[in-house]
This record gives structure tokens, sequence and C-alpha cells, in this order.
């Protein structure tokens, strides 16, 4: 057995649920097979003031939204290649990251020093992993994938690591954890007579461990590409140097998101770790791609990696597609021939869904019946009241995606430090202009020179 599939084994215990491979109600993961979940309304407003300057370098400007608890950092990149964006990002927010990185590394390290012991593999894997150690592990998935990369993304990262004076292998082996760890989420696109006015929405939940602390360094990055090898102008929604994509938006109109799965049934393909992470095959996506079309392509031409379900939604055309995703097959689902087909995950026209995993009855159903709810008049707004806060997925981070309009709707979850609930879903939202974001020009020297 190659290491990198060990590497997957051992990193398997940092997900939010233990894994089963069954496919009977009975042995479904246990957050799947609970009782129906059922939150209560989020009645919080809406925060709709505008960004706040907080300062100007070189290729960079750093912004503030929301209030109290609430606040997340707005930071802006200009580059004409990687490491223009990279180090303007590790010189606006460097005291950030330096915090960040180390301390999320070494929570995810000590969850595997701790039980490692009680993973289902052989000693002698155990003893390799226990005498090599984590960072070994991830320098090894690194090598499988960096064939598959485009090189602006490290020269990204490389950035960072010089303005921030972080340690640029710490950084890559970070990026590496998406490729290795499944978040359980929740995803809608709708559009059409499923939505007030026939807008294009999206729903993207984020349900990961909150232990690891993401939540506390929440960062939305807005990309001004200078040369067309970069593409074009595109939003992550992510932490403290965290360049792999997970939530996003794109100028041409585009979102993304990804949900775990734990719970595949027969047909899925197997899995990979030699391919493109799929953080960077959604971070392509919204880089690069003009409409959903171009990116179904994109997707099936990829050397793939892991099991996922991927959620994009298009402004343009005013649609969205559901994506069953794994290193060996590909399949793509609109509103007719949506999966997986049982009693529990209706079909909806004009509206793909998917709650919390593939094989998931209690969040499935409980977010058709929410979005049952509200057809014909899904808004942002009535997402965030009677939506994900009802179905109770998002926990470290809501966003609502108008692609129409282009407007982000984003809630951030909460920690000890924080006052108020815990989950993103029951927390206050911040509203983000990107048409106005995306026309915002890069800080000219006066600009920079009055800052300093």
């Amino acid at each position: 057995m190659k290491l990198y599939w060990f590497t997957f084994l051992v990193l398997s215990i940092v997900k939010t649920s233990s894994a089963a491979r069954g496919f009977s109600f009975e042995n479904l993961g246990s957050f799947c097979k609970n009782d129906t979940p059922q939150g209560t309304p989020n009645l919080l407003p809406i925060e709709t003031g505008a960004p706040r300057l907080i300062r100007n370098v070189e290729n960079g400007s750093l912004y503030q939204i929301g209030v109290g608890d609430d606040q997340t950092w707005l930071v802006h990149l200009w580059g004409k290649n990687g490491y223009d964006y990279g180090f303007a990002y590790g010189t606006l927010l460097g005291e950030q990251i330096a915090q960040f990185m180390p301390k999320v590394y070494a929570y995810f390290e000590k969850e595997v020093t701790e039980k490692l012991e009680h993973l289902p593999i052989p000693e002698s894997l155990k003893e390799l992993i226990a005498k090599k150690g984590l960072a070994f592990a991830l320098d090894v998935q690194n090598s499988f994938v960096e064939p598959y990369m485009d090189e602006e993304i490290y020269n990204e990262i490389r950035g960072i690591s010089d303005a921030a004076n972080i340690d640029y292998k710490l950084l890559v082996r970070i990026h590496m954890f998406g490729e290795l760890t499944r978040a359980h989420c929740s995803y809608y696109g709708a559009w059409g007579k499923a939505t007030l006015g026939g807008k294009t929405l999206q729903l993207r939940a984020f349900d990961w461990d909150m232990h690891a602390g993401l939540q506390d360094y929440p960062v939305i990055t807005v990309y001004h590409p200078l040369s067309s090898k970069l593409g074009h102008a595109f939003t992550n929604i992510a932490w403290a140097g965290y360049i792999g994509v997970l939530s996003g938006m794109s100028s041409s109109l585009l979102g993304m998101t990804s949900i775990g799965v734990e719970l595949p049934d027969d047909t899925f393909g197997d899995e990979s770790m030699s391919g493109q992470p799929f953080i960077f095959v959604s971070r392509y996506i919204l880089q690069f791609s003009e409409t959903v079309d171009d990116a179904l392509s994109y997707i099936s031409n990829v050397r793939r990696t892991c099991r996922l379900i991927v959620g994009i939604a298009d402004g343009k055309l005013n649609t969205a597609r559901m994506i069953q995703y794994s290193h060996s097959k590909v399949s793509f689902f609109d509103d007719v021939n949506l999966q997986p087909a049982a009693e529990w995950h209706p079909t909806i026209p004009n509206i793909v869904y998917n709650g919390m995993d593939w094989l998931c009855p209690s969040y499935q159903y409980k977010l058709y019946e929410q979005l049952m709810s509200e057809y014909g008049k899904i808004t942002a707004e009535s997402t965030i009241e009677n939506i994900s806060a009802i179905v109770k997925t998002g926990d470290v981070h809501v966003a609502i995606y108008d692609l129409t309009d282009n407007i982000l709707y984003l809630a951030n979850g909460g920690s000890p430090n924080k006052q108020g609930p815990k989950p993103a879903y029951q927390r206050q939202f911040n509203k983000l202009d990107l048409k106005i974001e995306y026309a915002r020009s890069q800080p000219s020297i006066n600009e920079i020179e009055n800052f300093h």
C-alpha cells in the first residue's frame, strides 16, 4: 500500500463523524441517523454597512466588514503573478496568519498523535507513521499532487511565507489537509420559478470541526488579476493565509461549493491522492471559467482525486448543477435527474440540493422540507431565516450567493472568545456587494504612503 493511502486513513480521524461503509440506514454515520434536525429561525438583522478601510500596501488593501464579534477581514489583492498576490496578502494579514497557521497545524497533529493507535490499519503502518510524523506524510502527499498544480499557487504561498515570515513548508502542508479530510456541508442551487423574481441563488453551509478554530480567523479575499494568465477576478471565502477554495464566487457569476463524502454508495468511483487537489480545482473554475458549461468541461477532463459532491450555480445562464465527483468517475445532475434517487431526497423543479452527505436521510429530507416551505419565494433572507437555521447546517460558516446581482451574504461561527451562539447559522450575516468590490482600484503610491 502506498504511503498516500495510509496517510488518508490517518487523517480521516479529523472528520466530524466516523466513516461508515455499510449502506443500510442503521449503518449510516451517527449524525445522519439522528432524529430529523429542527433548529429555530435566525431573526437577526443582516449587517449592510460598507467595508471600512484599514490600510493599503503595494498590490493590496485591507478592509473590515461587520460589527462586534461578527467582523470579518476583507482583503483585496492585485498582481501580475501569484507571488504578487501572496506577498500583499502576507503583508496585510501577517500577524493573523502567523497566529492561525501554527495553531491549526498543531491541533491536527495532536489529533493524529492521540488517535493513531485506534486507527484500523496494520501495526507496521502505525509504526511508520509514528516514526515519520505528520509533516512527512503531508510532504509526501504534496509530492503526489505537485505535477498537477499551477506553479502560481506555489508562488502565492511563497509570497505569503516571505511577507508573513512563516515557514513555507508549513503553509504547503496545511493546504494538503483539504485533500485528506472531508467536511460535512449542505448545498442548494435554485433558479427560475423556485426563487423570488427568478434569481439564481446558492447556499453554501460549511460544517466541520469547530475545535480547530477556523472560525476565529475568517477572511474574504478578492483577487484582481493584472495579467491574463491569472484569469479574471474572483472571491475566496476562507481563513487567514488559506488560498484553496472551499467556498467562493467569481466575477463571471459562478458560485462554488463542495461536500465531503463519507457515506458513498456503489455509484461512486474510486479515490486517488495523485491529481489536482479539489480545493484548487474549485479555485481554477472560479478563476478561469466563464460559465457552468466551462466548469463541467474542466471537471470532466482534470485528473480528479477524492470523493465529493460539488455544487456550481451560474447567474449568467440562470441554472445550477450538482456533481458526483471522484477520481475514476464523474456524473452531472440537474433538477430532473438529481441523485441519490430516494424517497428522502425528492427532486424539486429548478433546484439541486444535498444535505450533509450522499446517504444522509435526516438532513436530506429536512433540507427538502425547508426548500419546499419557501418554494417560489426563496431569497437570501429567507434562506438565512428559515433554511440553514432550521436544518442546522453551517456551523463554521454559511454563505449565500446571489449570483444574479453578485452579492455575498456570510456568517461565521462563534468561539469561546465571542458572544452569542456558536454555529454560524445562528449568528449575524454580513452583506457584501461584490460588484462594488470587483470595481475597486489598485491603491496608488500616494494612498500607500498615506498609511505609513
